[in-house]
């Protein structure tokens, strides 16, 4: 709608609200001052005067009432506009036919209290009817026309300084009028005008949105295409690296497998992305140290910075915070890898400082610097500074926007101060927690025990990929595992009746037709009647799928998956199946696998380090 229709629109509505009161207010005075001339004005021109009011009262209202039904439309407040003039001039001229006819008998007192009352009346008008002045002149000009000729023709004899007072007010108030009318039209101007605004807004941010679902999608999409055959590259490469090849053969094998690393590092970015997108993320608040974290980060990244020239500090800190650990560790793994990677020489500095109630967690180093009017943008997604060609091993552009994300999460935004080549400061307050709360967390995970093989363990495997079946099959069968391959539950319930219950189920959630994952681990066990220890994995990063997966209950694998990493959630599982059977002398039919929910699994490659909801 334009705003020209919009105003009109408004204007039909505010006069129609207010007719009913304004007829009630003028048949009203009508009557009172008909009541205090009654002795002394003419009878008849008085009663005429009151009965015409009286009859375009109950016109007035009943035009009101026929619009009272309507939508006000552009259209309809048009014609409700026109249709109202008629009411106000008439009224206009029955004051004016008063002055002539009733007023020249009254007393002068009388006729003073016949023009106050006017007055008051004329100014209630320029409230009432100036937001369309059309009506305004209306209901003014008839009476102001009649007054100014009745005075000049000396109809009507008032003193000189009230006469001359009269025409003075029946020249400013037109003035007054327009004025009021005026910012009455500029005021509703600036409404529409700020509701379009709103609006494009409002559109504005529902594509961005929609922009964005739409880039999760085709990522989540691209991903998972990408994935399949990457899982199954890295189940071929661990195949491989169980043979003994020559020195030669095994230095590309090693670097084969170390593209391969690459590729997963890539992958797990965009699944915490994902992850995070889907809103499945929550903090898990705890009190810890903080120098428990800063060890395992110099731990993890002495070594490279080392081989890349540049010393790595850590000074010591024997406070605690109240955080997400996880959390916390993420965002600090991440500031410490982007300043290595884009520092030449110098050092990484990390550290805390006391501010009040909080402690701040720093990470310096003496890199590139970035400009003012890219502090912001780098925290955007795929956003690389000084990374116009996009090398891969620079990263895919992610880890800041994780950072970003992961601190909103913790109501803790991310300070920047940096200077283009000398460096950048990355900081994070947290709060500081009370070392009498903190705990040691004992590992759920189960250990691996030494003598844990997988020797002879019977692992059912299904997927709709005919060469990953192959692949996970070749692999598993280097570790001595019995497999049975299949493409769907009636597939592999069939092959499965001839060996027995698996030990193991490893199952793709995305299968062919309406199956999936979860109702093919659940038919098998069904069959079996027994909770066989399983494992989904997937390479689906949409934010809705990966909420169907976690509410699933069952733990899960992001492909792609690297063969150490399958061997030793496997060695896990089954090492805990068995120690869980022992402790509890319970045969296999009668117990629940520890492994039944999300957080009991290695992070190895598959949920990153966030708390599910």
């Amino acid at each position: 709608m334009i705003i020209d229709e919009a105003i009109e629109i408004e204007q039909g509505q505010y006069l129609h609200r207010n007719s009913p009161t304004y007829t009630a207010i003028n048949l009203l005075s009508i009557c009172i001052l008909a009541f205090v001339f009654r002795n002394d004005a003419p009878i008849l021109p008085l009663m005429l005067w009151v009965v015409g009011n009286g009859l375009l009262a109950l016109y007035r209202i009943e035009l009101w009432r026929r619009f009272r039904g309507e939508d006000f439309t552009a259209t309809v407040a048009r014609q409700w506009l026109r249709k109202m003039l008629v009411g106000p001039a008439l009224a206009s001229a029955l004051w004016g036919a008063a002055i002539i006819l009733i007023v020249p008998k009254l007393q002068p007192g009388q006729q003073y209290v016949f023009l106050y009352t006017f007055v008051l009346y004329t100014v209630t008008a320029v409230f009432n009817y100036s937001a369309y002045f059309p009506t305004f002149l209306c209901i003014f000009l008839p009476f102001g026309v009649t007054v100014v000729a009745a005075i000049a023709a000396g109809v009507t004899t008032f003193h000189p300084l009230i006469a001359g007072m009269l025409c003075l007010f029946v020249l400013a108030v037109p003035t007054v009028a327009w004025r009021f009318n005026c910012i009455f039209l500029h005021s509703l101007t600036l409404r529409f005008e700020n509701l379009e605004l709103v609006q494009q807004l409002r559109t504005q941010k529902e594509t961005a949105e929609a922009a964005n679902l739409a880039k999760s999608r085709f990522l989540a999409a691209a991903s998972h295409d990408l994935r399949q055959p990457m899982h199954a590259i890295n189940l071929y490469l661990g195949t491989l690296a169980g043979f003994d090849f020559p020195r030669q053969a095994r230095e590309l094998l090693g670097k084969a497998r170390q593209c391969g690393q690459t590729m997963d590092e890539m992958f797990r970015a965009l699944l915490d992305m994902s992850r995070l997108d889907a809103a499945t993320v929550q903090p898990e608040i705890t009190t810890f140290s903080v120098a428990a974290v800063l060890a395992r980060i110099q731990v993890q990244f002495e070594p490279e910075a080392r081989a890349k020239g540049l010393r790595l500090n850590v000074v010591r800190c024997t406070e605690f915070v109240r955080s997400d650990l996880t959390m916390v560790e993420t965002i600090l793994r991440n500031l410490v890898a982007n300043a290595i990677r884009y520092t030449e020489c110098g050092k990484i500095l990390i550290g805390c400082r006391r501010r009040g109630s909080r402690l701040r967690l720093c990470v310096y180093d003496t890199g590139i610097g970035i400009p003012v009017d890219k502090q912001r943008a780098v925290f955007e997604e795929f956003y690389q500074l000084g990374n116009p060609e996009r090398d891969r091993t620079k990263g895919l552009g992610l880890g800041l926007a994780i950072v970003e994300r992961l601190a909103k999460l913790l109501a803790s935004p991310i300070e920047v101060i940096s200077n283009v080549g000398r460096g950048s400061l990355f900081a994070i307050d947290l709060p500081r927690g009370n070392p009498q709360l903190f705990h040691v967390a004992q590992s759920i995970s189960p250990k691996i025990s030494e003598h844990a093989q997988l020797t002879g363990t019977l692992v059912a495997v299904i997927d709709d990929e005919e060469q990953i079946l192959e692949a996970t099959r070749a692999l598993l069968e280097q570790w001595g595992c019995r497999v049975v391959t299949a493409l769907s539950a009636r597939y592999a319930i069939a092959a499965l009746i001839a060996e027995g219950p698996p030990d193991v189920i490893i199952c793709d959630y995305r299968l062919r037709g309406s199956e999936d994952g979860i109702k093919v681990i659940n038919a098998i066990r069904t069959e079996f009647n027994r909770e066989i220890p399983s494992v989904l994995i997937t390479g689906d990063t949409a934010p809705g799928r990966i909420r169907e997966i976690q509410a699933s209950d069952m733990p899960v694998l992001y492909k792609p998956i690297e063969g150490e990493a399958l061997k030793i959630v496997l060695l896990e599982i089954i090492g805990a199946t068995k120690e869980d059977r022992a402790a509890k002398d319970l045969p296999d039919e009668s117990r629940t696998s520890p492994y039944d929910a999300p957080h009991a699994l290695p992070a190895y490659g598959y949920s990153h380090p966030v708390h599910e909801k």
